[in-house]
């Protein structure tokens, strides 16, 4: 996969289609956003279906399995523009967390969601009781902060710092940077040290204040497959791996798809980041090494968890599993009816270098335990191991991150590897990627 610069004369650009390589949520929105401007455009995808990592199975058992425990922020502002929420029924968790302190659940809230719950949770002996008042004052300012992306909050830092050198400079204590920031901020960045930026800390904080963490109910898939239904249909085609971008006289000018060349006004690479790096040679983007690592063990039961629609975290950071997600307390169609089902999440080494089947049944003993389960209540329905679930975001990341725009004319990319690592990311970028086409085909256009 490479850039491969051609002797031939460019063609006229207006009369070929922007050519946008990958389905993902960034291709997507910037593909729709394209199309619903007017201008031709058709999207080369290796896979047989859309969404990249956002990937969605329904089971002859009835259940429905994502790509590993996925949920949407549904106050992402990408989001908010390009997804419709009414039609994908979206199940909500609450907003509150059950913390595993070895022995039992202790619950937790956010005191504006559950007011009711204010006295206990201050009095509870989980946290420090200043830990829970400077929680709530960080709160405050992230809420009103204007950050549209864990970009916009790194950079609004000045000098970016790790999430964990983050808490502790606002005087949080260890217990809590233990006990509650590790398994739950170090769950939503893969990282469970917090040695990654503060932005995404800061910025999902801001998210889940004004609004919820939740899964559509036919999987995460839906959200990619209501952006495809916004294009016209025969504008994807599948299995078609594009190995190269053609350049001619200096400007990107089509791809080759399985050895045959197709002409482009314009290449937007939307593909994974590596996949990118190799297309465009474009250095700034992360490479396999700077991929993080997650495995979730799908486990299906009989009995519901008794969690309600809560996580459950391991405060005590002694367990394989990072946290327990019940899936089906949060949206009951991911299992059929008289059967639960319950995503644990494994993060770290771990998920890097264990055996998957050790892994899924150390997982299920976890999970048994801090539910105060029988291990035999729950079965290993499947275990998900995604290399590359995010891309490593340590301080000072965002940067040294490329733009969309490319040192090759007409060639362009939309990736969360131009923002930030998340679906607001990706989303927000292949906006901005199809925004910037539109300005510079319209100019070539007067030019001409």
């Amino acid at each position: 996969m490479s850039l491969e610069t051609a002797t031939t004369r460019v063609g006229e650009p207006s009369r070929h289609p922007v050519i946008v390589v990958g389905a993902g949520m960034a291709g997507l929105v910037a593909a729709v956003a394209l199309f619903e401007a007017g201008i031709p455009v058709h999207v080369y995808e290796a896979a047989d279906d859309v969404g990249g990592r956002i990937r969605s199975t329904r089971g002859n058992d009835g259940f429905i399995l994502d790509r590993g425990f996925q949920v949407l922020l549904d106050a992402y502002p990408a989001a908010s523009r390009w997804i419709d929420y009414e039609p994908l029924a979206l199940g909500t968790f609450d907003a509150a967390a059950l913390l595993w302190t070895g022995r039992r659940l202790v619950p937790l809230a956010n005191p504006f969601r559950h007011p009711a719950g204010s006295l206990r949770d201050l009095t509870s002996r989980i946290l420090p009781a200043g830990d829970k008042v400077r929680l709530a004052a960080l709160g405050a300012r992230a809420a009103l902060a204007p950050w549209q992306s864990a970009n916009q909050a790194a950079t609004s830092l000045g000098n970016d710092i790790s999430g964990s050198e983050f808490l502790w400079s606002q005087g949080f204590s260890e217990t809590f940077v233990d006990r509650l920031a590790r398994p739950f901020w170090g769950g939503i960045t893969l990282d469970p040290h917090l040695s990654g930026s503060a932005g995404p800390l800061l910025f999902t904080l801001k998210m889940f204040l004004k609004g919820s963490a939740v899964l559509p109910a036919a999987g995460v898939r839906a959200m990619p497959a209501q952006l495809q239904n916004r294009l016209p249909e025969g504008a994807i085609t599948f299995k078609a791996r594009v190995t190269s971008i053609v350049i001619e006289e200096g400007r990107a000018t089509g791809v080759r798809v399985n050895r045959k060349m197709i002409r482009a006004s314009a290449v937007i690479v939307a593909s994974d980041p590596v996949t990118a790096k190799k297309l465009t040679r474009v250095r700034t983007l992360p490479d396999e090494e700077q991929g993080i690592p997650s495995v979730t063990v799908f486990l299906a039961g009989s009995s519901p968890p008794g969690t309600g629609p809560r996580l459950v975290l391991d405060a005590t950071r002694q367990r394989l599993v990072n946290h327990l997600a019940p899936l089906s307390a949060v949206q009951p169609a991911y299992a059929p009816p008289g059967q639960h089902l319950l995503a644990a999440v494994i993060v770290g080494e771990a998920a890097r270098t264990g055996d998957l089947d050790a892994l899924s049944l150390q997982a299920r003993e976890d999970a048994a335990m801090m539910l105060g389960h029988r291990t035999q209540d729950w079965h290993v329905l499947d275990v998900v191991r995604v290399p590359f679930s995010q891309f490593s975001q340590p301080p000072g990341i965002y940067r040294r991150l490329p733009g969309n725009v490319t040192p090759t004319r007409g060639l362009y990319l939309a990736s969360e590897a131009t923002v930030d690592s998340s679906y607001n990311g990706a989303m927000l970028s292949g906006e901005v990627a199809a925004g910037i086409v539109r300005r510079d085909l319209a100019t070539a256009s007067g030019a001409d």
